[in-house]
């Protein structure tokens, strides 16, 4: 059989792994305390390093690539689970996050992102509506 029939039938049975050049997602957790957002991502194989991560006050972006290498030899893949390539999460926050007071630290394979939230921000302003002339 043909590496290409291969990948054929990789992408029709999942869980395997698809050969594509679409970014994947990895597994994240999102919990919320009374003072922030944490972001816990499974990461394993990525060079922290290499990652790009892109804080605003109403969302977060992480980027980055696992390289996976295949066996020399390989005759057949039997399973393949572990996404590969380039990879991109977007986490939107329903409270603003201050972008300044952020940090990250990866262990074990585990990207640990603490957004606290901004100072006090209301959702919703009054705006008085002055009398008189156009100036």
């Amino acid at each position: 059989m043909s590496d290409s029939s291969y990948i054929r039938i990789l992408r029709s049975r999942l869980p395997y792994a698809q050969f594509d050049s679409r970014p994947w997602s990895p597994p994240l957790n999102v919990f919320e305390t009374d003072r922030e957002m944490v972001l816990v991502i499974e990461l394993a194989g990525v060079d922290p390093a290499t990652l790009q991560i892109e804080a605003y006050p109403e969302v977060v972006r992480i980027a980055g690539a696992r390289q996976l290498s295949l066996p020399a030899g390989l005759r057949r893949l039997h399973r393949m689970e572990i996404a590969a390539g380039v990879f991109q999460i977007e986490v939107p926050f329903e409270r603003p996050i201050d972008p300044e007071q952020t940090s990250a630290r990866s262990v074990h394979g585990l990207l640990e992102i603490r957004l606290p939230f901004a100072g006090r921000v209301r959702r919703q302003v009054v705006i008085p509506v002055a009398e008189g002339e156009r100036p």
